[in-house]
């Protein structure tokens, strides 16, 4: 079965990567199935002409990624987490908010799906030394870090965040920051504090599809205000606050998930004008706003938030590792009592371990030593999307071009059939995520997320050609005289 794998020896791209990427294709594709066994490493050498050291770094490389598994005196095998389908899936499969972040985060952990769907940054681009150093250092203080720590977040780390902050535009002292479990625990906690069940709140079109699941878990009733690439059109969001009484705006200002997009100076300044005026609170999610490619990171509407209505949250999910699972949240002071007490009630508060290490990472200048490493190469993954983008899809679909942050957004043709490409995708061994699970409100269009950070160029290249050719089928398909005689025959 690995008798098809053909190495480039002009490439850029090592040996044993070219290998570990075909075999990682045919496990996607089903060609090599779960349990499936591999040639051992002399074998795979002798037929690829190549050293047995290159075979031996490439399965390493996939052990270690949850694709195989070895077992001493029997062999190479195809991991069984690694075949495993997400159930958006199957053939009548319903894409709920709920499901999809399930296997988004299930697809994180095996490995095995081919992804372009999870907003995840790069599991090889992680500061390993630095930060298990940084670990390290806590150990003359075990009798501490391994203690609970005060609700509102260590000290020392709130005054790193502080300062983490200010480089952002926002201007905050320690006593100002509650350190969160991620944006996720933050907006959350935001929203709690704001509304009760049955309240309105103002979302952007499309939005975050973890702040929509928590919507609907605290039953609170979404209004939309479509997106474009200058930002929410607060036409609408004036429109709904005048008709009924909100209790708060999320919005993503920079680099928009699922978008990309960013919110222009001028509306920013219109939207907090908006807020004093019709008497509610923004929250600001600056999930994304460090990961700027083109131009400098754009200020956050908190840097400008004279009248304290807006409620600042952001993390290192996106910019060191999601699993470190910290963030700060800055809230007007009238908040502040609230948000502490529901963090408390969550969960008592982040383990102290890893806030210590966290703050020692950062006051090190870790962290930014960390970004100048990392921002050139998502930036070639960006430039390297819209390239494939451009050269694989057919007329009719659009995409975003964004400047920064992990996301591109698809609007497919009006045609039918244009649900079923998430599906379709899946069965060619590559993972979109369907657009639908990010609207609060009714589409014309069928969308997908495509995301850029966790993969290497020349994957991206081959997941959106994969793409392309799905969605050229189904249009094809669509536009057949059988088919749309099919679709008449009802009607007659």
């Amino acid at each position: 079965m690995l008798s098809t794998i053909t190495l480039d020896r002009t490439s850029r791209a090592p040996l044993y990567r070219q290998i570990g990427e075909q075999i990682k294709e045919a496990i996607a594709e089903g060609r090599l199935p779960a349990g499936a066994q591999l040639p051992t490493v002399r074998q795979l050498a002798a037929t690829l002409g190549v050293t047995r050291l290159t075979v031996q770094t490439a399965y390493a490389e996939l052990q270690s990624g949850g694709w195989l598994e070895a077992t001493v005196g029997r062999g190479t095998f195809v991991s069984i987490q690694a075949t495993m389908q997400p159930r958006w899936s199957a053939v009548n499969g319903a894409a709920t908010p709920a499901t999809v972040i399930g296997d988004i985060l299930q697809m994180g952990q095996a490995q095995g799906m081919r992804s372009l769907a999870s907003a995840s940054p790069d599991p090889e681009l992680f500061p390993g030394a630095e930060f298990w150093a940084s670990l390290d250092m806590q150990r003359a203080h075990t009798g501490l870090v391994g203690g609970y720590g005060a609700a509102q977040g260590d000290a020392l780390l709130r005054i790193e965040l502080a300062a983490h902050l200010s480089e952002r535009g926002v201007a905050a002292t320690a006593d100002d920051v509650l350190v969160v479990a991620g944006v996720t625990q933050g907006v959350g906690l935001a929203a709690q504090a704001l509304a009760q069940p049955g309240d309105s709140v103002l979302v952007e079109q499309p939005t975050y599809v973890g702040f929509l699941h928590q919507l609907r878990a605290y039953g609170l009733q979404p209004c939309a205000a479509p997106v474009d690439s200058d930002g929410p059109a607060l036409d609408v969001v004036e429109q709904v606050a005048a008709q009924q009484r909100i209790r708060f705006f999320y919005t993503i200002p920079a680099f928009q998930n699922p978008t990309g997009c960013c919110m222009t100076p001028a509306r920013k300044a219109r939207l907090l004008e908006v807020a004093d005026r019709y008497d509610f609170y923004i929250i600001e999610d600056d999930l994304y706003g460090w990961l700027a490619y083109d131009d400098a990171p754009p200020a956050p509407l908190k840097a400008e938030d004279a009248s304290q209505r807006v409620i600042y949250v952001t993390s290192f999910s996106k910019t060191l590792m999601p699993g470190l699972r910290l963030g700060a949240l800055v809230a007007p002071p009238a908040l502040r009592e609230r948000l502490t007490a529901l963090r408390i009630a969550a969960d008592l508060g982040s383990p102290l371990l890893l806030q210590r290490a966290l703050a020692t990472f950062l006051q090190r200048g870790d962290f930014r030593r960390h970004l100048r490493r990392t921002l050139p190469v998502y930036r070639q993954r960006r430039d390297a999307t819209l390239r494939a983008l451009d050269a694989s899809m057919p007329p009719g679909v659009q995409w975003t071009r964004p400047h920064g942050g992990l996301c591109c957004w698809l609007t497919l043709p009006p045609h039918p059939g244009m649900g079923d490409v998430p599906r379709l995708a899946l069965q060619q061994g590559w993972a979109v995520a369907p657009g639908s699970v990010f609207l609060p409100g009714a589409s014309a269009n069928h969308h997908l997320r495509i995301c850029f950070g966790a993969l290497p160029e020349d994957a991206i290249r081959r997941g959106v050609e994969v793409l392309g050719e799905v969605i050229r089928q189904q249009l094809i398909h669509a536009s057949s005289p059988a088919n749309a005689l099919d679709e008449w025959l009802p009607l007659l």
